[in-house]
């Protein structure tokens, strides 16, 4: 007989009674951390059921499986959920933190075993609800929609919080988000592995986190593995993060840690908030007194009438976590009612906030400036809720964000090329200067120039010559936006591309055939004539009449590989200047070079001088 064979003899023999007398002696749970992305600080612990092999399961599932097909779902998982909130509550910052349990979903119910007894065991091992977050999986069809509803509503009644587990895995998710807002949404692993070379992963990525933020959740990227997938993961403006990068799961409450380092470290390498970023949010955010969820109608009421131009209320759990805010409308409205007043200030009848909270716009504050303006825009009379590390900060009121707005939109203009719309000099600058630090991944910076371009420009006029130029421009963003590329516009007939995770030698073709192309495309801009005879006649610098060819391009490319550190950037410039020289004088007008072997291109270049150059390079 086979094992499967045997193994389903066995379960087969295995009465409900026995399987919980098993799975309450043999399960036990591993943990996993959840961590700020930007600090490396503890947010939770996601409990991850071990053991299933010891009773003949190959995986989780299969447990809750069996149990659900032999009518004891419930207690199984009640047992299960009690032994994980006994062990977390042995943590040293369990009361600070948040336990992620994962819940099933089929036959749920207010009444049911899991919810009582996760009630029952918060409260004798110390901890509150708000310590807890049920994970629900987003796999639609384990779930009866009406028991569902039922269960979100009692469990939040009694201060539980939820998350959307395996966000993308299913089919339901968007329908999910509206119906129980949840306060956390997991992304599925499949889109955070090798998201930095995906573009269509990260197009995916930051609208779901941009949506997410919008409706006051927070995201968890999963299964984040390596540092390239850390900083794509906080460039698309995760909050959280989860895998082995942080940590393995464990099974000692001794190994948990408040702060984890791995991701504390490679943070730091990241590009700091430009401290005008900073004292923008300092003097322009309201430091509006929150209430606790809990809080009676009648403390609000006093808040508002305390603070007569306040217009909202942010409403926060014993963590300090936002839940969301009270608009001073909505309370005003039900006190015009018929015995409205009476009814919210009853002693006697369920009078707290609860019904009156709104899920509301929630941003970092790490945050980029304009990340904030997208996120504000969708509701702009409330603002934005500020967090840090997850706890209340303050708020983005309506005028804030308008004057936000504004300063963005000034900014932009006036750091793009107003010709062809693209990112000019300073943009540039940055790119470069942060990309240089990026010791992880393999980079790229290519500096393009047309060949020809003022006796093309001379014997055309400026029109022309402007079109050429907005030609190429979208045609660098048609052909290179999809690769993920950052291309900006020095000035004149000069362009900037940066690529990241692109390796020496598939550079030089994906350059050659841009070339090409352009030399192609152009041609539509010279008369018939010019077209046939393949070149121009043009007076030079010194008005003497030359002969020119048609417009085309050279390009110089410089590959930064992985592990070195730029840190003298006037070093960087001479080897590029070095390299656009040689990428003239190639006969098919592209040059390529790696970094430590710059100095190749120019052949008057000593020894000594790179020999010199090199302390100033750091190889991580």
């Amino acid at each position: 007989m086979s094992d499967d064979a045997l193994m389903h003899e066995w379960h087969a023999q295995r009465t409900p009674e026995l399987f919980l007398t098993q799975v309450e002696a043999t399960l036990e749970h591993a943990f996993q951390p959840i961590v700020d992305i930007h600090s490396g600080v503890i947010y939770g612990f996601e409990a991850l059921l071990r053991g299933n092999d010891a009773l003949g399961f190959h995986t989780p599932c299969e447990v809750f499986d069996f149990a659900a097909e032999n009518g004891c779902l419930g207690s199984a998982e009640a047992a299960l959920q009690r032994k994980a909130i006994a062990r977390f509550a042995r943590f040293a910052d369990a009361g600070k933190t948040k336990l992620f349990l994962n819940v099933d979903g089929r036959g749920l119910a207010p009444d049911t075993e899991p919810l009582v007894a996760m009630v029952n065991a918060v409260a004798r091992n110390g901890l509150s609800p708000s310590n807890v977050c049920l994970e629900i999986p987003e796999i639609a069809s384990r779930f009866d929609e009406a028991d569902l509803h039922s269960f979100v509503q009692a469990a939040r009644d009694e201060g539980f919080s939820f998350a959307i587990d395996d966000f993308g895995q299913g089919h339901s998710q968007l329908r999910l988000l509206y119906q129980y807002e949840p306060g956390i949404l997991k992304i599925d692993r499949f889109f955070i592995t090798a998201l930095q070379n995906d573009a269509r992963k990260r197009l995916f990525v930051s609208s779901v986190v941009d949506l997410a933020h919008v409706l006051g959740i927070r995201v968890v990227a999963e299964g984040v593995e390596t540092p390239s997938e850390l900083r794509a993961c906080q460039d698309v403006g995760c909050d959280l993060v989860q895998g082995f990068l942080v940590a393995r799961p464990f099974a000692n409450p001794a190994e948990a840690k408040s702060v984890y380092s791995a991701i504390a470290e490679l943070s730091q390498r990241k590009k700091a908030r430009k401290p005008a970023d900073l004292d923008f949010l300092d003097q322009e955010m309201e430091k509006l007194t929150p209430v606790f969820r809990t809080a009676s109608i009648a403390e609000a009421l006093e808040i508002f009438r305390a603070n007569p131009t306040q217009t909202i209320l942010p409403v926060v759990d014993e963590q300090n976590e936002p839940k969301g805010i009270i608009r001073e409308s909505d309370l005003k409205s039900f006190l015009y009612m018929s015995y409205g007043r009476d009814l919210l200030l009853n002693p006697t009848i369920d009078n707290h906030l609860g019904r009156f909270i709104r899920p509301c716009a929630i941003a970092d504050m790490h945050a980029p400036l304009d990340r904030l303006v997208d996120v504000g825009g969708s509701e702009p009379t409330d603002g934005i809720v500020i967090t840090h590390a997850g706890c209340y900060k303050g708020c983005l009121l309506p005028n804030a964000l308008l004057k936000l707005s504004n300063d963005a939109r000034l900014r932009f203009a006036q750091e793009q090329n107003p010709l062809t719309k693209l990112p000019g000099n300073s943009a540039i600058s940055d790119h470069v200067v942060r990309t240089c630090a990026n010791a992880d991944i393999d980079r790229a910076f290519i500096y393009i120039d047309f060949d020809n371009f003022k006796p093309f420009n001379d014997t055309y006029g400026f029109r022309i010559g402007d079109r050429a130029l907005i030609l190429f421009s979208e045609l660098l963003k048609r052909q290179l936006d999809t690769l993920r590329a950052f291309v900006g516009h020095v000035g004149g007939d000069d362009y900037f591309v940066g690529l990241d995770e692109w390796q020496a030698e598939r550079l030089a073709g994906l350059m050659t055939a841009l070339r090409n192309d352009f030399a192609h495309q152009v041609e539509s801009l010279y008369s018939a004539e010019h077209r046939t005879q393949g070149y121009i006649i043009a007076n030079d610098r010194r008005g003497r009449a030359q002969t020119y060819p048609l417009l085309t391009c050279s390009i110089a490319v410089l590959h930064i590989p992985k592990g070195l550190s730029i840190e003298n950037l006037d070093l960087l410039s001479n080897h590029i200047a070095r390299l656009k020289l040689q990428a003239k004088s190639e006969a098919e007008g592209v040059a390529v070079a790696s970094f430590g072997d710059a100095d190749a291109c120019d052949p008057s270049a000593r020894d000594d001088e790179a020999h010199e150059s090199r302390p100033h390079l750091t190889v991580v």
